[in-house]
């Protein structure tokens, strides 16, 4: 038999401690320790890749705990277990190094989840266990590299999409958030069931009633007919919620009564409709913010985080750009019926120096209109300075210029 992956749970409440033994056994080596003080000392001697921290321990508080835990050992992947109304700590949390937050009383079966995808971050970084592929992912998911963070995320959506969990997309504008949901989507076992998104942005206050959840014939002034929502439309397949930090106050109060009660009635109705549906919400990085604003609801927030997916940047995987680019020039050159062969070491160089603040998006449609327009079989350096807009002395500190990148050519 396989040696069970180490979880150590940092915890002075002695009934959650076997509580959560008891749960984990079958699938965890489980060890408990009352105090921050001892849990640090424990982890001095052992090495843990996973930790489940209370967030108020007496004594040294839960941050200190993180903070001195992580400066020893900042591989470990740490759960925060928080309850609703110490939502405060979330930002500062995140900011010291907590990968995740477990709200208590603690729901076994997502807990079960954000552990094996914590362990999963954990081994991605562990040298033996990062063999070089390639990931690609249907529906144009632009899931396609070789860096960590995108193994990463290949390994997280790979565990998530068999389930039902909810997801909360989390990245920039342009990194893919609504195409790696319906990838998701298109792995679950709901993929032959609809798929329908909503732009919350985009949801003025007097319509989110009506749009997520319909309305009845005479609702309201105009409602001439009866109008399905999106919760209905969505049944038994997914439903994307897409920039949730967005959705109003309103709107986030009933989201959260569905979420719950899986049940919903028509605006102007009085019959409630029983709704299954797979939750998957898209947002940026701010959200933890909103919260602590008190802009976005806590228990809403919690209950869209069952399965946190962090998209990352495209500076932040900037060695998956050759990949990228190959893949964008074979679909563009397919589209516009153009033969681009590919593109120079220098040009490739420009692109890997570039800040890219519109993500992939603008990396797409940058090569769509390369392909459209380049007259030449390869795209060349100057080209690709005159799209980007290159300055004289490049984009950023250490950046070289286009001259000096064209001596290297």
């Amino acid at each position: 038999m396989e040696d069970l992956p180490k979880v150590l749970v940092i915890d002075d409440d002695p009934g959650l401690r076997e509580a959560l033994t008891t749960a984990l056994e079958r699938e965890w080596e489980v060890h408990t320790v009352a105090t921050g003080d001892e849990g640090l000392a424990y982890l001095a001697q052992e090495t843990i890749p996973v930790v489940l921290l209370d967030s108020c321990l007496p004594e040294m508080d839960g941050l200190e705990v993180l903070r001195r835990l992580k400066a020893h050992a900042r591989e470990t992947e740490v759960l925060m277990l928080t309850a609703i109304h110490e939502v405060a700590m979330v930002v500062p949390a995140m900011q010291q190094g907590a990968a995740d937050f477990v709200t208590t009383p603690v729901d076994i079966e997502t807990l079960r989840v954000r552990l094996h995808i914590a362990l999963a971050r954990y081994q991605r970084r562990q040298p033996a266990s990062l063999p070089i592929e390639t990931y690609s992912l249907p529906e144009g998911a632009f899931v396609i590299g070789q860096s960590p963070a995108m193994r990463q995320l290949w390994d997280a959506l790979q565990q998530v999409a068999v389930t039902t969990a909810t997801v909360l997309i989390i990245g920039e504008s342009g990194t893919g958030k609504g195409r790696l949901a319906r990838a998701l989507h298109a792995q679950s076992v709901r993929r032959d069931r609809p798929f329908v998104t909503i732009d919350c942005a985009s949801l003025p206050e007097t319509l989110v009633g009506s749009t997520l959840f319909g309305h009845e014939r005479g609702a309201f002034t105009g409602a001439e007919r009866r109008h399905i929502g999106a919760f209905e439309r969505a049944h038994t397949g997914t439903l994307l919620l897409d920039d949730i930090g967005a959705l109003p106050l309103v709107g986030q109060a009933a989201l959260l009564r569905v979420l719950q009660e899986r049940a919903f009635e028509r605006v102007g109705g009085e019959t409630t409709l029983g709704v299954d549906v797979r939750i998957i919400a898209a947002t940026n990085p701010s959200l933890p913010q909103l919260v602590a604003a008190g802009t976005f609801r806590a228990d809403l927030f919690y209950r869209l985080q069952v399965v946190p997916l962090y998209v990352p940047p495209l500076r932040e995987r900037r060695q998956d750009l050759p990949l990228l680019v190959a893949h964008l020039l074979t679909m563009y050159n397919a589209e516009y019926g153009r033969t681009l062969q590919g593109i120079t070491a220098a040009a490739m160089q420009a692109l890997g120096h570039y800040p890219w603040p519109g993500n992939i998006r603008e990396l797409e449609h940058l090569i769509a209109r390369l392909v459209a327009l380049n007259r030449t079989s390869l795209i060349e350096l100057e080209t690709i300075q005159v799209a980007l807009g290159y300055p004289g002395e490049g984009y950023a500190e250490g950046t070289p210029s286009p001259k000096r990148l064209r001596r290297q050519r």
